[in-house]
C-alpha cells in the first residue's frame, strides 16, 4: 500500500512538472507573438531641390525696322536749296543677348544687333541766276547697337506673359556708297564721299508678349522704339569744282517689330531620397 501511494506522488509531481513548462512554454510564445515589431529607422530628410543656373538666360531675335527722321541736310548749307523729298527705307535685323531673371518681376540682358544697310535718297531742289537746278543724294545706312535693357512682366496667364522695357546703349551707323548727282543747271556734276560711321547715344522702349513653350523656353514677339539720333555722310568732293559738303540723317529712329526664343538655365536636380527599411517577413 504504501509503495502504490509512492507511486502515485510520483506520477502527480511528474504530471505537476509537465503542466508547468508546458504553461510557461505557452507563456513565452504568448509574449513573442504579443512583442512589438522593432520601430524603423529615422527618416532621412531629402535634400531640396537646387538651382542650378539661377535665371541666367539667352536670347536671339530677328526683326523688321520702318524708320522715321527729319529730313536730309546738308552741311554747311548749300545756299538756295530747298528739300523734294528724303526717304530712308525699312531694314531687317538680328540679334543675340544674354540676361538674368531676378524674380518673377524683373529681368535684365544686354543685346546686340546688326541692322542691314539699307538704301536712303534725298533729292532737294533749288534756284540760281543761272537757272533751276536739283541734287540726287543717295546712299546706304546700317551698323550695329548695343543695349542694356530692363524689363517689368506684369504677370502670367495661360502660359502668357505681357511685358514694358527699356534700354540704353549706343548705335555705331554707317553711311556707305554716298553719291551725289546734280540736275538742271548742275547737270554734270557728280560727288562721292568716304564711307563713314557715326556712334551715338541710343535708347529704346519695349512692349511686348512672351509665351511659355516649356518651362525653361519661351516665345517672344514685341514693339521696339529705337533711336539711334544722327548719322552723317563722309565728305562729299565735287566734280568739276564746288565746296566741300556732308549730308546728315537727323534724328534717326526705327519702328521695330520683332520675334525671338529665349532660353533659361534653370534646371532643377531632382532630390535624392533616402531608401526605406529592410523588412523580413517569417
Amino acid at each position: 500500500m504504501k509503495g502504490y501511494h509512492m507511486r502515485s506522488l510520483k506520477s502527480l509531481r511528474a504530471a505537476g512538472i509537465a503542466a508547468l513548462l508546458a504553461t510557461g512554454s505557452a507563456g513565452i510564445a504568448s509574449a513573442a507573438d504579443m512583442m512589438a515589431p522593432p520601430p524603423p529607422p529615422p527618416p532621412v530628410m531629402a535634400p531640396a531641390p537646387m538651382d542650378v543656373g539661377g535665371g541666367f538666360y539667352l536670347r536671339g531675335d530677328v526683326g523688321l525696322g520702318l524708320y522715321s527722321h527729319r529730313p536730309i541736310d546738308t552741311s554747311p548749307p548749300l545756299a538756295g536749296l530747298a528739300t523734294v523729298n528724303s526717304t530712308v527705307n525699312g531694314t531687317a535685323f538680328v540679334g543675340i543677348g544674354a540676361g538674368y531673371q531676378f524674380n518673377s518681376f524683373f529681368r535684365a540682358d544686354l543685346t546686340g544687333e546688326y541692322r542691314g544697310h539699307t538704301n536712303h535718297r534725298h533729292n532737294d531742289s533749288f534756284t540760281t541766276v543761272a537757272g533751276n537746278g536739283s541734287n540726287l543724294i543717295t546712299g546706304k545706312v546700317g551698323g550695329f547697337v548695343g543695349l542694356a535693357n530692363g524689363y517689368v512682366d506684369l504677370g502670367t496667364w495661360n502660359r502668357i506673359t505681357p511685358f514694358l522695357g527699356a534700354g540704353i546703349g549706343a548705335a555705331s551707323m554707317s553711311m556707305t556708297n554716298s553719291r551725289d548727282i546734280g540736275f538742271g543747271v548742275a547737270a554734270g556734276s557728280t560727288a562721292s564721299a568716304p564711307d563713314k560711321s557715326t556712334t551715338r547715344l541710343a535708347w529704346a522702349l519695349h512692349a511686348g508678349v512672351g509665351y511659355d513653350l516649356t518651362a525653361n523656353l519661351k516665345a517672344e514677339a514685341a514693339y521696339r522704339y529705337l533711336h539711334i539720333g544722327n548719322v552723317t555722310t563722309g565728305s562729299f568732293a565735287c566734280t568739276p569744282v564746288c565746296a566741300p559738303f556732308k549730308a546728315t540723317v537727323h534724328n534717326l529712329a526705327s519702328h521695330d517689330l520683332k520675334v525671338g526664343l529665349r532660353y533659361t538655365f534653370s534646371d532643377m536636380i531632382a532630390p535624392m531620397y533616402a531608401p526605406g527599411p529592410l523588412v523580413r517577413k517569417y
